[in-house]
């Protein structure tokens, strides 16, 4: 017996948003940037798609895959949408479980709710064909066990995650469990090594910003609504103009130092007096941006043409995600620092790295 869609939305939906891959709006070639990590989910998609096949082969060799992905780093950079588009293309469902209809205030609850969502999932699994849950926000419910802040019912939800985790890998389901956050810091050590695939987004560099801007000022032009030839024109000269000074930079040190040396850039005189687009976004995600070009196009819808000082002002207008990641990055490292947590300072460079852009 098979679930059909309405049954599968209709018992998930309590859980969070169901995705069927005919309904996902977003494509891989959407989302500009990530070319790493996009080699790693084509990979792990394709082993998804056809798991059911090998997977009796794969348990003789003692070498089951762990379909386990986590997705870390600030939000708006596409972790979510990246994976719907992947989803579409390989044809499997996904279901996006937010933490707030799983986090309880009622003692027991918040670890039946896990429980329940996840062996709903590996029903459909088992029966469907391979399945996707994703854990929107997973830190809500697999935060650090030895935080001294955290109380028992949060603890038990890890325990019960990590569980659950083991038996669906064990019984070789073709159900593939992603988490994302934006506090990788926070995580307990035991489900950041449950999960096989650990994918690191960043910010984009003023390259990768410079392609995205690209792209909406397509998608504004083949609307039929007018773009200043200015807009292009001057986002190609600061680019420029800041591509000559990164390239002199990266000349005059050696590799392992450059990324961190390139933040100079910012700091450039000559790159502050000209003030234009790139500059302004240093910081911003691709949903910054997008969301700055939709304050732009009220403009333009307004006066018939989207024209450069407009778009500069409204991306300043919606501001960058960098400076709250800051803040967040920084209190949470002070709390967490003053408890003593040594689980916490264990952890690893890699985890509490800060997201970086150039």
């Amino acid at each position: 017996m098979t679930f059909s869609d309405d049954e599968i939305k209709e018992r998930l939906e309590k859980y969070g948003t169901v995705y069927l891959p005919k309904e996902i709006v977003e494509t891989i070639d959407d989302i500009l940037g990530n070319e790493e990590i996009k080699e790693r989910l084509e990979d792990f998609f394709s082993s998804l798609k056809k798991y059911s096949e090998i997977v009796e082969k794969l348990k003789k060799t003692k070498l089951v895959p762990n379909l386990t992905v986590l997705l870390y780093g600030p939000p708006g950079t596409g972790k979510t949408s990246l994976t719907r588009a992947y989803a579409k293309k390989f044809n499997i469902p996904v279901c996006v479980v937010e933490s707030d209809r799983l986090v309880s205030a009622l003692l027991g609850d918040t670890v039946k709710n896990i429980r329940k969502v996840v062996e709903l999932a590996a029903n459909i699994a088992e029966e469907n064909g391979a399945f996707i849950l994703f854990f929107d926000e997973i830190d809500a419910v697999a935060s650090e066990r030895s935080n001294v802040h955290e109380v028992g019912e949060i603890k038990r939800a890890v325990i019960s995650f990590l569980q659950i985790i083991d038996k669906i890998n064990y019984f070789g389901t073709p159900l593939a469990i992603f988490g994302a956050t934006n506090h990788q810091d926070q995580l307990d050590s035991a489900i950041w090594r449950r999960f096989t695939f650990h994918l690191k987004f960043d910010f984009p560099d003023f390259r990768l910003r410079k392609a995205i801007i690209e792209s909406f000022i397509k998608k504004i032009s083949d609307a039929k609504i007018g773009v200043d030839d200015s807009i292009l024109k001057n986002l190609d000269a600061e680019f420029e103009l800041i591509n000559l000074k990164a390239e002199n930079l990266k000349s005059l040190m050696v590799k392992d130092n450059a990324i961190k040396s390139l933040s100079a850039l910012w700091t450039d005189k000559e790159i502050i007096e000209n003030g234009g687009v790139l500059y302004t976004t240093k910081g911003y995600t691709g949903a910054d941006l997008e969301r700055g070009i939709r304050v732009a196009l009220f403009k333009a819808l307004k006066n018939d043409v989207l024209t450069y000082e407009n778009f500069l002002r409204s991306l300043e207008l919606v501001g960058g995600t960098k400076i709250h990641v800051e803040q967040q990055y920084y209190l949470s490292a002070t709390k967490r620092m003053n408890s003593n947590n040594k689980n916490f300072i264990k952890r690893g460079k890699e985890n509490l790295q800060m997201p970086r852009e150039i």
